[in-house]
């Protein structure tokens, strides 16, 4: 240990020429650097330990009509840290075991002071101060975290319940033939509805990643698909703003590169996603070099710039909102200040270039290599986007009937996919992992199709299909991946897949598949679904939910779908009620009630009923080990939509 550190130490000695020889000894230690404070009176020492805790304390034990070992113990009922070093005239095996039960660090004769042994007793003391620091730091750390969590969750549950009210209500009105006269002003609500909720996930993001709980997914994955479905994501949005889009490479580019396939999209996504939103002409450049095992991607437009003064602060989080809430285009920052860190976590580092007026120029790089792989093992290829430049008149969109699961955790992906099965006028349910996926296959026999994306979190495609055909599902099963090569078809058919898609999503294709599947047995669709279609006429459902407009919402789209509803705003009446009316059919609990709980009431629930089915509603994800200890059905979270719950009653009912 070094001497430019200033070492606080209590030296408690009654004896003065005991503490000069103590003094002057700690003064000829080189390596130390201490500021001593000497105390003799038992009173004095109490009131300083009550109010300051020392790096080291130098206690005598005899001290009048105390004691070391009073010192010992009054500090240890203050919760004072301070470690302490017991001096004695003589050595005590009895009085040594006594000092180290109370808290002392070690016992020495005063005959030590100049031995070796003093100086290592002084630096292990030191060392388990730094030590025993470091770790309630590291604890206090871990708790604010959990408070932060915490705080996180109960925000994300209040913003998401009247988000619930909102958007579900503008969905209402939507349908309304009546209101056809002011749906561009609903589709704004429904447009900055959907918009606050992205902020508010993104906010969910940005905390895990400066959690460091946020964690990467590293594959095998082929670039030239992965690009092409970019493409086929912002072709369209460039279009409509009359801006071209291009993607091209200034070099041969690696075949499959190693990384995180998810979060390099999200990357791209919110850049692109900026560069289309601030640009009004011109063009919108993505482009792409290989250098020393790096991909190097450079995000260019023409749009209305970053001005020089901002460009330090502007992957600080919140940053776009503060510096620009009196400009039209409005951005909410938290995109680059996630893709920023996002970039870190995959080896590499986002820069910006801009020039106000002119346009905006990102840049940065990824690693493209798993460490088992040379770079001379992967082949090189030219870019290819399997793009077709023809305008072509599109085929007619088939008339359909039947119910397809989307199974993507890519949202604009997972929307395209279902309004282009919706248009058929198939019944589409999604799911984002498969996870989900299996659960819904599970519960429900009334799925015609499924097409489900092969990479996602929690449990990916190829887990999800054997999980599907252990169960001896044998729904068709269409698998989506960015993969092209060779043998992948074969590989994906042994595992349980009836066909597979390759990215870019093709319509043709799309169309083609729903048509070879869902028309096979639209026939029987029609005949014995007509007969098996669910009923929840005669089902009784109480929903408890203290927030009066989302309850409200609830019951009427419950209402909607043919249940009868009765409703509570806390546990103590809902129970009254459950006592009241017999065998409800289902239970809805909000998480947060004035009285306690959603967990507190299926609680009391279940020790009425063990059987009844009950379903959490939350605004936030509830802890795993609280919904497996109340035995809890199923969670929705908020804002719930008329889908949800329409799906909800199907797998429970259908």
């Amino acid at each position: 240990m070094g001497n430019d550190k200033t070492i606080k130490l209590l030296l408690i000695e009654d004896d003065e020429d005991d503490y000069i020889l103590a003094s002057d000894y700690l003064n000829e230690m080189l390596d130390f650097d201490f500021k001593v404070t000497w105390l003799s009176n038992y009173e004095e020492i109490t009131s300083e330990l009550e109010h300051t805790t020392f790096d080291l304390c130098l206690l005598d034990y005899q001290l009048g009509a105390h004691t070391g070992l009073s010192v010992l113990q009054a500090a240890k009922e203050m919760g004072n840290s301070t470690p302490f070093i017991m001096l004695t005239g003589q050595a005590d095996p009895i009085l040594d075991n006594r000092a180290l039960e109370l808290g002392a660090e070690d016992f020495l004769v005063k005959s030590e002071i100049n031995s070796v042994r003093f100086i290592r007793a002084i630096r292990y003391a030191l060392a388990r101060k730094e030590l025993t620091n470091e770790r309630l730091e590291r604890l206090r750390v871990e708790a604010d975290n959990r408070a932060k969590d915490r705080f996180l969750a109960h925000l994300s549950h209040e913003l998401r319940t009247p988000l619930t009210s909102i958007m579900g209500y503008t969905d209402l009105l939507l349908t309304r033939h009546e209101l056809d006269s002011i749906k561009p002003e609903l589709s704004i609500i429904n447009n900055n509805s959907q918009h606050l909720l992205s902020l508010l996930n993104d906010v969910l993001d940005l905390s895990k990643i400066k959690a460091n709980t946020i964690s990467l997914s590293k594959e095998w994955f082929a670039i030239n698909d992965f690009l092409a479905d970019l493409q086929s994501l912002f072709r369209m949005a460039a279009k409509k703003k009359n801006l071209n889009f291009s993607i091209s490479a200034k070099s041969a580019i690696p075949e499959r590169i190693f990384n995180d396939t998810t979060r390099l999209r999200q990357v791209l996504t919110n850049i692109i996603y900026n560069a289309i939103k601030f640009t009004d002409s011109g063009a919108i450049s993505i482009k792409l070099e290989f250098k020393q095992a790096r991909l190097y991607f450079s995000i260019e437009d023409t749009g209305i710039g970053i001005p020089e003064t901002k460009l330090k602060r502007i992957f600080n989080p919140f940053e776009q909102v503060q510096d620009t809430t009196t400009k039209t285009n409005e951005g909410a920052g938290l995109g680059l200040a996630i893709s920023s860190a996002l970039i870190e976590l995959l080896g590499g580092g986002l820069t910006v270039k801009s020039t106000l007026g002119q346009g905006s120029l990102f840049s940065f790089y990824v690693d493209t290599l798993s460490k088992e792989v040379d770079a001379h093992q992967v082949p090189m290829v030219q870019l290819n986007l399997q793009q077709t430049t023809a305008e072509t008149v599109p085929p007619p969109i088939p008339c359909l009937s039947g119910h397809v699961l989307v199974v993507e955790d890519v949202p604009e992906i997972r929307t395209l996919i279902t309004d282009l099965i919706s248009n058929t006028g198939a019944t589409v349910t999604v799911a984002d992992n498969g996870k989900q996926a299996v659960d819904i296959l599970s519960h429900t026999n009334n799925i015609d199709l499924v097409f489900m994306d092969l990479h996602m979190p929690q449990m990916d495609g190829r887990e999800a299909i054997l999980a599907i055909r252990k169960q001896s599902i044998e729904t068709p099963i269409v698998a989506l991946t960015a993969a092209a090569q060779k043998g992948n078809k074969e590989t994906l058919e042994a595992l349980g897949f009836n066909d597979c898609l390759t990215k870019p999503i093709n319509v043709a294709q799309i169309h083609s598949t729903l048509s070879s599947h869902l028309g096979a047995i639209k026939s029987k669709a029609v005949t014995s679904r007509s007969s098996s279609t669910p009923s929840f006429n005669t089902k009784q459902i109480l929903l408890v939910e203290d927030d009066d407009d989302a309850r409200e919402l609830m019951t009427l789209l419950l209402s909607s779908l043919g249940a009868n509803v009765s409703q509570t705003n806390d546990i103590s009446s809902s129970l009254s009620l459950y006592h009241e009316v017999e065998n409800f059919d289902l239970v809805l609990l909000d998480l947060a009630l004035p009285d306690g709980s959603g967990f507190d009431a299926a609680k009391k629930i279940r020790a009425i009923n063990p059987n009844q089915k009950i379903v959490i509603v939350s605004g936030s994800d509830p802890e795993p080990q609280r919904l497996s200890a109340g035995n809890i059905d199923k969670v929705l979270l908020k804002p719930v939509s008329l889908p949800d719950l329409r799906t909800l009653l199907e797998h429970e009912y259908g």
